[in-house]
């Protein structure tokens, strides 16, 4: 366990005076950890997340805070559509893309087999 330096003390307290000013005028939840180690979440906020039993979060540590971060429940909806546009905008420009990368690949194979580079085309 890393303990608590006076700095980061005094950087909470001022966090926390600016969390009551900005806030939205709703206290900060409190949680307790229990003996297992485990932490109960506060419904308001499971419910402005669309969170439920089973979901799962990931931890992660920015300095002297925890962050919770919503997993994705499906990723395929998550990530779907994320790469549209990155090898072309229109079909003839992937199928353009994808054919220079044919026949990048059937060179390589070439050099592959033969332990030397093709001639080089006319």
């Amino acid at each position: 366990m890393i303990p608590l330096t006076k700095d980061e003390k005094e950087s909470k307290v001022s966090e926390a005076a600016v969390e009551y000013i900005v806030g939205g005028g709703r206290e900060p939840a409190v949680s307790t950890i229990s003996s297992k180690n485990q932490i109960t979440l506060p419904v308001h906020l499971l419910r402005e997340m669309g969170l439920t039993a089973g979901d799962r979060l990931a931890i992660t540590r920015e300095g002297g805070r925890l962050i919770l971060r919503a997993r994705p429940k499906d990723w395929a909806k998550h990530y779907g559509g994320s790469l549209r546009g990155l090898y072309g905008r229109s079909k003839e420009e992937v199928d353009a893309y994808l054919q220079e990368l044919r026949e990048d690949r059937d060179e390589l194979v070439e050099e592959a087999w033969t332990g030397r580079k093709p001639p080089a085309e006319t």
